[in-house]
């Protein structure tokens, strides 16, 4: 079932990391190794300019968890949370496109991934405080609206 959850009061950003894992991608041979903060202003910054284009960040060392993957082009982007725990998906969309079937354009990292054209944006500072926002708390960036889809 989706639902869109609509954005909520962002309170101020924990100080705490709270991801184990990070990766330009979702192979292995892409990890990041420093998510101490400094490496996570370094993600968000990347991220915020476009010079990376991938991310996956993963709430326990494995991503058995669940995880934040990104993957974009350059003019759009897909965001989706996994928590495998509750089996719940949250993705951005685009409230013009909901009904489309169309994929994205966007190029995967693994090389295989089809994302959805209705679950991508364009606004990459608004990404780029979700993915800083995730790697304080592991959950969804409150100020921004989410297609919220259970399973």
């Amino acid at each position: 079932m989706e639902e869109i959850i609509q954005r909520r009061t962002v309170l101020s950003m924990p100080e705490e990391i709270k991801i184990q894992g990070a990766g330009w991608g979702a192979l292995p041979s892409q990890e990041i190794r420093d998510i101490s903060p400094a490496g996570v202003q370094d993600i968000v910054e990347k991220i915020r300019s476009g010079v990376r284009r991938s991310l996956m960040l993963t709430p326990d060392e494995y991503g058995e968890e669940g995880y934040l993957m990104l993957e974009s082009s350059p003019d759009l982007i897909f965001l989706q949370i996994w928590d495998a725990e509750a089996e719940i998906a949250w993705a951005c969309f685009d409230p013009e496109l909901l009904d489309s079937d169309e994929e994205a354009p966007i190029e995967p990292s693994d090389g295989q991934s089809v994302f959805p054209l209705k679950c991508t944006m364009k606004d990459r500072e608004l990404a780029a405080k979700c993915v800083e926002w995730y790697a304080h708390t592991c959950e969804p960036y409150p100020g921004m609206e989410w297609l919220k889809e259970t399973f």
